[in-house]
């Protein structure tokens, strides 16, 4: 079960076997070298196919917050993690997969995976961040505190953040409220997301995430969704959303924006390039 708003990394080495010898396994077999490899075939290919695999191990939260239920808590912990499990199934996959299956976009498997690949890892992403800055029974806001001034600022009044956002809640369907930075104009925005992919504005740092999905509300809160995100919104550890705030700021990520080419007086060069090669040219490469 879901314990606390603080979050504890750790990591169980037989879980993190399993994870290995599933997601190397699943290699094997959708590649066609092995129908069931045993474990010290798995073993002695391992090391060559978890350089390119990409594997998450999922973290333990403790939520002592009083918005959700038991019940609903230990749902979301299963929930959480399917998304990584499901991600490093799909990380394994995509190894197997020849990128030349993408140029008929309307059959692809790569296509299917790497949709299913951005899904699954947004899935872990957000619930990270809304495990770890919700529940705070103590929940406060300073007047002099980061969060309320850069709020406040951007909105004329804390109050008018706090109904856009709570209406940006209201707004999703089954998906996220979230307050962000906007490198690009260097100011905080509220948005809502679809799903874990649908209206995610590029570039954002999320800085506070709310889960309006129905399994998050519906079981505790019949018909009453508003009550959810009120209640939520009161538990918001604002130590932990001061602490995004100042490292999505430090970040200096507006620089990306200021990055101009250098422009070259030589002329372009027009080349055939064979389908099966690389479209970049590396200088000085063999």
């Amino acid at each position: 079960m879901m314990k606390g708003t603080n979050m504890t990394k750790m990591i169980d080495k037989e879980r993190l076997q399993k994870v290995i010898q599933e997601a190397v396994g699943n290699v094997l077999s959708n590649s066609g070298v092995l129908e069931k490899p045993t474990i010290k075939q798995v073993v002695a290919a391992g090391k060559k196919i978890l350089q390119e695999a990409v594997i998450i191990m999922p973290r333990t939260f403790t939520m002592k917050g009083e918005v959700q239920s038991p019940t609903t808590k230990e749902n979301h912990e299963k929930l959480y993690k399917s998304y990584v499990d499901s991600f490093n199934k799909i990380s394994s996959k995509l190894d197997t997969v020849p990128r030349t299956d993408a140029d008929n976009n309307n059959d692809s498997e790569f296509r299917r995976l790497k949709q299913d690949e951005v899904h699954n890892m947004n899935g872990v992403k957000l619930h990270e961040l809304y495990f770890t800055n919700s529940g705070d029974l103590n929940s406060e806001i300073r007047a002099d505190s980061t969060p309320f001034m850069r709020l406040s600022r951007d909105w004329g009044t804390f109050d008018a953040w706090q109904l856009d956002f709570r209406a940006c809640g209201m707004s999703a369907r089954e998906g996220w409220a979230v307050c962000y930075f906007d490198p690009f104009k260097q100011q905080y925005f509220n948005c809502f997301i679809e799903g874990h992919t649908i209206n995610l504005p590029l570039m954002c740092i999320p800085v506070l995430v709310i889960d309006t999905w129905h399994h998050a509300w519906f079981y505790d809160y019949p018909g009453e969704k508003m009550e959810y995100i009120n209640k939520s919104m009161r538990e918001i550890n604002w130590n932990v959303i001061e602490m995004r705030m100042l490292a999505a700021e430090m970040a200096k990520l507006h620089q990306i924006y200021a990055i101009q080419p250098v422009i070259s007086n030589e002329k372009e060069r027009g080349i055939a390039i064979p389908e099966i090669m690389p479209p970049v040219e590396v200088l000085g490469g063999r």
